[in-house]
């Protein structure tokens, strides 16, 4: 199972990659520019780890607690790249 977690709750801003039980990370203190440095955070991520978006089985977020709006770039992160990639729904 493979799994991209982004959380920019505080101000630390991370993604990570769950792969089969292993895995691979970035993290940086971000401050107030989690929205800037998320999205390429996940490209880097991915590209690292030699996976392509539409490879991942699911997409995860974490939802605090931390700032509201932190959760909600981390959530309409994560809502924008499941529908980029035609995923109906979530659990």
């Amino acid at each position: 199972m493979k799994i991209l977690a982004l959380d920019t709750s505080t101000e630390l801003c991370s993604v990570a990659l769950a792969i089969d039980g292993g895995m691979l990370s970035h993290a940086v203190m971000a401050g107030n520019r989690h929205s800037e440095l998320l999205l390429p955070m996940v490209d880097e991520l991915l590209a690292d780890a030699g996976w392509r978006l539409d490879e991942m089985d699911g997409l995860a977020y974490g939802r605090g607690p931390g700032s509201f709006t932190g959760l909600r770039i981390a959530c309409g992160a994560v809502q924008g790249l499941a529908f980029g990639r035609g995923c109906r729904r979530s659990a």
